[in-house]
C-alpha cells in the first residue's frame, strides 16, 4: 500500500515539476535572448555615437571613399560585442548652385587680356578692356551669378594685438594664436610652430609673411588648426584683453601697405598655408559682409584720415572707393571705409610698372609647400603674383579657388604640381548612409542599426534618420 501511494505522488510530483521546469526553461532562455538583444543593440548604438562624434573624420573619410554602392569599412572601437560599421555616400552638395556661380576670375586694368595658365571657372570677357569703367557695369556688391563680386568691407576690431601672436600653454601641445583686430607691425611666421588664426576678420597695414617652414590654418573650419577658437580664448597665454571672434573662417583685410606673402626663400621648408572658408551669420552685425570673403584690399585713394576717393588712372585702371557696410539688413547707406578706420591701399597696379603684388606666392626651394584659400579674393586695384623657381614645381600646390578680382594676375617660372585659381565650386556637404550591425557569424538575434547623416566640410552636422532592427 505504501508503494502504490509512493508510485502516485511521483505521478504527480512529475506531472506538476516537469512543466514547471519546462516553463523555467524557456523563460530563461528567453531571458537570454533578450539579454543578448538588449546588448547588441546598446553595442551598435554605442558604436553609431562614436562614429558621428567625429563629423570632420567622418566627412574626410566616407566622402573621400564611400560610394553609392560601395561603402568605406569603418574603425570600430571595443563596445563589449563584434560590430561591423560602414558608410556610403548617397549625396553632396556644392557651395554654389550652377544659377549662382559668380565671375571666376576678372583682371581689370587695360590691357591684361589673356586667362593665365591654370585657370578654372569663366574668364571675363572684358577683362583688359580699354573702356576701364566697363567691368563695373558688370559688378554687384554682393555675390551673384555671372557677376563680378566687389564686396563692401566688414567692420574690424580696432584692437592691436601682438604682432608676434600668443602661445597657448605647453599642456595644450606647441601652438602660436593670432587674434582678430588691427595690426599695423609686420607679421613673420618662419618655423615651425603650428599657427592658428582665430576667427575673424583681420585688418592689415603691413606685410605679413608666412614664410619657410610656416603651418599655418586660419580659422575654424574643414582644415583643422593646432586649437580651437574656444580654446584658444581660454588658455592662449596674456591673451588680449579684447578680443573679436565671429564665425568661422577668416577674412584678411589689406589697406595701406598690407599684402600677403607666402614663401619659402628657397629653402626646402616650404610653408604650408590654409584659409577655411568664412562663415557667418547673416545677423552677425559688423561682420554679416565678410561671409565667403578670405582676402580683400582696401580700394581708392587716400584723402584725409576719415576720407577717401575712388582710384582712377585715366586709359589704364579705374576702381571705386571701399565702403564699410555694418549691417546690410538696415536701411542705413554703407560709409566710406576711411571713415571706420581703413587706409587704401598703396600698392597698386599702374601702366608703367608692375606693383609689388598685393599677394604674392613665391616658392624657388625644392620642398612640398602650399597656399589654399576656398574664398574669395578682391584686390581689383593690385596684383596677384605666383613664382616657381626652376625645378620647384614638385609638390608645390597653389589653389585660390573662391573666385578672383585683380587689376592684374601674373605667373612667371614653372608650373607648380597644382595651380587653380579662379572658381572651383566646392562640395561643402554630402550625405552618409551609416550601418553599424552585428556581424553574421554571432547568429541571432541580428542587430543593424541606420543613420542617415548630413555633414558639412567644417564638421557641422544633422541626424536626418535613425533606426535600429533587430
Amino acid at each position: 500500500m505504501a508503494l502504490v501511494f509512493v508510485m502516485v505522488f511521483v505521478v504527480l510530483a512529475v506531472s506538476l515539476v516537469l512543466p514547471m521546469l519546462d516553463r523555467a526553461r524557456v523563460v530563461m532562455k528567453a531571458a537570454g535572448d533578450e539579454h543578448r538583444k538588449i546588448t547588441r543593440i546598446s553595442a551598435a548604438t554605442g558604436a553609431m555615437r562614436v562614429a558621428l562624434a567625429d563629423p570632420v573624420k567622418l566627412y574626410r573619410e566616407c566622402g573621400e571613399k564611400a560610394g553609392l554602392t560601395a561603402g568605406l569599412t569603418l574603425a570600430v572601437p571595443d563596445v563589449g560585442v563584434p560590430i561591423e560599421m560602414e558608410c556610403f555616400t548617397i549625396n553632396q552638395a556644392s557651395e554654389l548652385g550652377g544659377s549662382d556661380i559668380r565671375m571666376a576670375m576678372a583682371t581689370v586694368a587695360a590691357g591684361t587680356v589673356v586667362a593665365p595658365d591654370g585657370m578654372v571657372g569663366d574668364f571675363y570677357v572684358n577683362s583688359g578692356s580699354a573702356d576701364t569703367g566697363a567691368w563695373l557695369l558688370d559688378s554687384t556688391t554682393a555675390s551673384v551669378g555671372g557677376k563680378i563680386w566687389v564686396p563692401y568691407l566688414p567692420t574690424h576690431g580696432l584692437n592691436h594685438p601682438s604682432p608676434l601672436g600668443y602661445m597657448m600653454p605647453a599642456w595644450a601641445g606647441e601652438c602660436r594664436v593670432y587674434f582678430p583686430g588691427t595690426y599695423t607691425d609686420p607679421i613673420t611666421i618662419a618655423d615651425a610652430t603650428p599657427t592658428y588664426f582665430a576667427s575673424g576678420v583681420y585688418y592689415f597695414e603691413n606685410t605679413v609673411t608666412f614664410g619657410p617652414g610656416a603651418n599655418v590654418v586660419v580659422g575654424t573650419g574643414a582644415a583643422e588648426g593646432c586649437t580651437s577658437d574656444p580654446d584658444a580664448v581660454l588658455n592662449a597665454i596674456d591673451v588680449p584683453l579684447s578680443v573679436t571672434i565671429s564665425g568661422i573662417g577668416g577674412t584678411f583685410v589689406l589697406g595701406a601697405g598690407g599684402r600677403v606673402v607666402v614663401t619659402d626663400q628657397g629653402t626646402i621648408n616650404a610653408p604650408k598655408v590654409l584659409f577655411n572658408a568664412r562663415l557667418v551669420g547673416p545677423t552677425d552685425v559688423g561682420n554679416a559682409v565678410s561671409q565667403g570673403v578670405s582676402i580683400i584690399s582696401v580700394n581708392g585713394s587716400y584723402v584725409t584720415s576719415t576720407a577717401s576717393a575712388d582710384y582712377e588712372e585715366l586709359g589704364y585702371l579705374k576702381v571705386p572707393k571701399s565702403l564699410t557696410e555694418n549691417d546690410p539688413s538696415d536701411l542705413i547707406d554703407p560709409v566710406d571705409a576711411a571713415s571706420t578706420g581703413y587706409l587704401a591701399s598703396t600698392l597698386v597696379q599702374t601702366s608703367a610698372a608692375d606693383a609689388t603684388p598685393i599677394v604674392s606666392v613665391d616658392f624657388t626651394g625644392f620642398g612640398a609647400g602650399s597656399f589654399f584659400v576656398p574664398g574669395y579674393i578682391g584686390v581689383p586695384q593690385g596684383r596677384v603674383h605666383v613664382n616657381i623657381g626652376a625645378g620647384a614645381g614638385s609638390g608645390k600646390a597653389v589653389e585660390l579657388v573662391g573666385g578672383l578680382l585683380a587689376a592684374k594676375v601674373t605667373r612667371t617660372g614653372e608650373m607648380p604640381t597644382m595651380l587653380e585659381w579662379g572658381f572651383r565650386n566646392r562640395v561643402v556637404q554630402k550625405t552618409f548612409k551609416v550601418v553599424a550591425q552585428t556581424p553574421d557569424s554571432l547568429g541571432t538575434p541580428k542587430v543593424v542599426s541606420v543613420a542617415i547623416v548630413q555633414v558639412n566640410d567644417f564638421g557641422e552636422y544633422a541626424v536626418n534618420s535613425w533606426v535600429t532592427n533587430s
